[in-house]
């Protein structure tokens, strides 16, 4: 993803996106291997962002986090960029996005929910199944063997949690998978900020 001789060692911790209604918290599963929550190596970019990495026999697991511009005003937002390389073939790779202790009612669709209080309003969103396969077709992020291997419930909403069951990465081949955590004031509209252009994203961070 980058080259880590260029970038400054930063101290680790968790994925978790803190916004004013409680922490977005991640989880990752690859190949049957359930990712620690806190990364073996962390670098710091000059955008601010961070990358993150994970180390097994079978994967090595990149992940891109930071702040990008929404387009809309009053919308905070910060991006997470997964990217998986297989050393061998893996069977799966599953990443989660929930939101601890929400508000009790949650809006979604496959891909991105929204929960809302009196004083803030929390949107978290990625790619649906229509978009993965698109990008799978187009050579983009994903395998091209995808296309015919996603399953239509790989995007799953249940409340304020989203699961993204995807398929298995042959051996030398690498996947990557996006989301996105946007909030704003009662009165904002973040639920559009977070269908992303992962490229740009990607530009935005690293440059």
């Amino acid at each position: 993803m980058l080259d880590t001789e260029l970038l400054s060692r930063a101290p680790s911790r968790a994925l978790d996106v803190l916004t004013p209604l409680g922490d977005v918290r991640f989880a990752v599963r690859v190949g049957g291997w359930d990712v620690p929550a806190r990364p073996e190596l962390t670098w710091g970019l000059g955008s601010g962002a961070r990358l993150c990495r994970w180390r097994h026999r079978s994967v090595r697991l990149d992940v891109l986090s930071g702040t990008t511009r929404p387009e809309q005003p009053g919308v905070t937002r910060e991006a997470v960029i997964f990217r998986v390389l297989a050393r061998e073939a893996l069977s799966e790779f599953v990443v989660q996005a929930e939101l601890a202790d929400p508000p009790p009612d949650a809006a979604g669709a496959e891909g991105a929910f929204t929960v809302g209080t009196a004083d803030a309003v929390v949107s978290v969103g990625g790619p649906d199944v229509e978009a993965l396969r698109r990008c799978s077709l187009e050579g983009r992020h994903v395998p091209p063997y995808w296309s015919g291997r996603l399953a239509a419930d790989a995007v799953e909403l249940d409340g304020a949690r989203l699961t993204w069951q995807l398929p298995g990465v042959e051996r030398g081949d690498y996947a990557e998978l996006w989301a996105s955590v946007a909030w704003s004031d009662a009165d904002g509209d973040p639920g559009r900020a977070v269908e992303i252009d992962p490229a740009r994203v990607l530009r935005e961070l690293t440059r």
